[in-house]
């Protein structure tokens, strides 16, 4: 017989504002629908910014003030934005609930129960792992707000990933999926290294570019829309370098963005979204930070580096760790691009184990799905 909390279907507000682009709106959108799939909750997605969730999800109206896409209601969070409050609420990285929303939190639990949550960034920090579940009161209202930090280990909240999508990665490379995708898009099937490119117009692209120039070795790279991009492409043509083939590549949907990394041999990407679904593929990860100021996203990278490096032989670790560094300072002339492809067997076996290991672990979906219905229940 099922319980009546198995029965019940929360209603939960998710709070966005888009400062990193695609990543924030990304993740949102994945854990939105992920919480809606799997744990059937009714999930509305509070955003700033519908037009940048719109390049990834094209049935999405950036223009309308609410609308339901995919079982998923949107509402532009805008100065009107009024609604009383669900029984689940999740501030996005930071966001800050509306002072409105606040005294409507308030209101409602004179009544019932409401479960409110702060979701963080992905990160690999000590901090993580401490302030993870930690809550904190409200400082007029008095309500708690559970403080939720995604990581790589079982005291954080973990990645997200959807339910079965091991096992569909897994099928589409068995049934010919990258073969196809790259034929699609125009690339060269096997005949080099390919490489998806999409990444900051403040990394040192040109200092990358004339690394992949002078290594010998023949590579494709794959490049998303965007500057950094078309910086490449302006520099490539000036270094002639035959043996670099760059093949535009389109904005695809958040949908079809896992059957790219999965038909590349390597990926160099930006920002959480991108550089999680590139790890859950198993390709070789070449991760560009948001640039921040005095350079701290490099103690993120440093704590990522600690625990993604461990997959790899020391040689390859330090090489891998190399490039890492040297493509996220802005001022670096040149990056050890050579260094890196030396190892290119041992950072495909790295990325291997290291997607084994993700996909070891219980989801974030699963995480606060566990630490929020909880505390509706008692």
């Amino acid at each position: 017989m099922r319980s009546f909390f198995q029965d019940h279907m929360y209603n939960c507000d998710m709070f966005c504002r888009v400062i990193d682009n695609f990543g924030d709106a990304g993740i949102a959108w994945r854990l939105a629908k992920s919480l809606a799939t799997e744990k059937h909750w009714r999930v509305r997605l509070i955003i700033d910014d519908a037009a940048t969730l719109a390049a990834m999800v094209p049935q999405v109206d950036a223009c309308a003030a609410v609308q339901n896409v995919q079982g998923i209601d949107i509402a532009r969070w805008d100065e009107d934005f009024e609604s009383p409050a669900a029984d689940i609420v999740i501030e996005l990285f930071s966001c800050f609930l509306p002072a409105q929303y606040e005294e409507a939190i308030a209101q409602a639990l004179l009544t019932r129960r409401v479960a409110v949550a702060a979701l963080d960034y992905l990160t690999a920090e000590a901090y993580a792992e401490e302030s993870n579940g930690l809550a904190s009161p409200h400082p007029r209202y008095g309500y708690h707000k559970t403080f939720l930090f995604p990581g790589f280990s079982e005291k954080t909240c973990g990645v997200i990933y959807e339910a079965g999508l091991n096992e569909k990665f897994e099928a589409f490379v068995a049934q010919g999926g990258p073969k196809r995708v790259l034929e699609s898009l125009g690339c060269e099937c096997g005949q080099c290294l390919t490489l998806y490119f999409f990444t900051y117009p403040q990394m040192p692209v040109a200092a990358f570019a004339r690394d992949i120039a002078a290594d010998p070795r023949p590579l494709q790279i794959l490049a998303a829309p965007g500057k950094a991009s078309d910086m490449l492409a302006d520099e490539l043509e000036k270094l002639h370098a035959p043996h670099v083939r760059l093949v535009r590549a389109p904005m695809v949907p958040q949908e079809h963005f896992d059957e790219i990394l999965l038909s590349v041999d390597a990926a160099l990407v930006r920002g959480e979204d991108s550089t999680m679904r590139a790890q859950l593929a198993g390709v070789p990860l070449i991760w560009t930070l948001y640039p921040q100021k005095d350079d701290i996203q490099l103690d993120k990278l440093a704590a990522f580096a600690g625990l993604y490096a461990k997959t790899l032989h020391p040689q390859a670790a330090q090489a891998w760790t190399n490039l890492e560094n040297r493509l996220n300072l802005s001022t670096s002339q040149e990056t050890g691009w050579s260094a890196w492809r030396d190892h290119f067997t041992d950072m495909q076996q790295g990325a291997k184990l290291w997607r084994k290991t993700l996909f070891s672990q219980s989801s974030l979906t699963e995480r606060i799905a566990q630490t929020l219905e909880k505390q509706l229940k008692y």
